[in-house]
């Protein structure tokens, strides 16, 4: 299963910003999605696949061998022994969009040119 949630996080860091994005942000990237699959390698795979989740997986472009593609395999191997350093991040958007669910969230810092956000405690 290891495998598999190397595939499927690489694939998300390719598509999600590994050809432009500065490492602190790529790696926050995957932190987001090793904290949606609560940390579990086994779902690594149904959280990027699920729907609407991921822009990128509505119309999935093909992946370029080559420099990104190494660099987002890399970052992904990496961040699955990385500890989370978001606060627990599970959202981001890149910095010059408005999410429509911001309201509902906690801003957690930015890394590279993503915006890291959580749910908010209910009082």
């Amino acid at each position: 299963m290891i495998e598999a949630a190397l595939l499927c996080l690489a694939l998300n860091l390719y598509h999600e910003g590994a050809k432009e994005e500065p490492l602190p942000g790529l790696f926050a990237i995957a932190q987001v999605t090793l904290n949606r699959a609560q940390r579990n390698p086994d779902k690594v795979c149904e959280v990027v696949q699920e729907y609407k989740q991921f822009s990128w997986t509505l119309r999935p472009p093909k992946v370029e061998e080559g420099p990104a593609w190494r660099r987002a395999q890399d970052v992904a191997k990496l961040s699955l022994s990385t500890n989370d350093f978001t606060g627990g991040a599970t959202h981001f958007a890149a910095i010059y969009v408005n999410p429509y669910w911001k309201s509902d969230m906690t801003i957690l810092g930015q890394w590279g040119s993503h915006i890291f956000y959580k749910q908010k405690r209910k009082k």
